[in-house]
């Protein structure tokens, strides 16, 4: 049975990317359950680093604790880069746009590095979601999704204090 939503954790930095330049699509790894204490723990793995909730508390903590050595901000700046790089590369985005995105991301403050957290009906979704595959899976029965190009308009956003 396929889940009611989905949830997942991203920034607000990389929110305004996906709004601003890449026509409102946003670049998405979603899970079924929001916290390993909502899936059936016989049934599914939810290491942290799959699990909205536990990535949305390390985001959290280290905006609150001004963290420059975060794990988790490292990745996202390493994957705005890369997502930055592949727009540039299939000509959604220009190199001045690139550079300009680039200068942004150098003068990030921690603010524009908190979570959001997206809820994203499954319905509405279903034909855009792909498995992520198992070697890029945080744990062997982790149900782990990859979103490419979610629409503004399929799913809500929270910004949980």
């Amino acid at each position: 049975m396929p889940p009611l939503a989905l949830y997942s954790t991203n920034t607000l930095l990389a929110y305004r990317f996906n709004q601003r330049y890449y026509g409102e699509l946003h670049y998405v790894w979603c899970s079924p359950y929001f916290s390993a204490k909502s899936a059936p723990p016989l049934d599914v793995q939810t290491p942290p680093s799959s699990t909205p909730d536990d990535i949305f508390k390390s985001f959290r903590d280290a905006i609150d604790r001004e963290d420059a050595h975060s794990d988790g901000i490292r990745r996202n700046i390493a994957g705005l880069r890369r997502g930055m790089s592949s727009k540039l590369a299939a000509g959604v985005i220009g190199e001045e746009q690139y550079r300009e995105l680039e200068q942004m991301l150098a003068a990030a403050k921690f603010s524009e590095f908190r979570p959001l957290l997206y809820v994203i009906p499954y319905q509405g979704v279903a034909d855009l979601v792909k498995n992520v595959p198992f070697a890029d899976k945080a744990a062997p029965f982790a149900l782990e999704y990859i979103i490419e190009s979610l629409p503004r308009s399929r799913f809500d956003v929270l910004e949980l204090t």
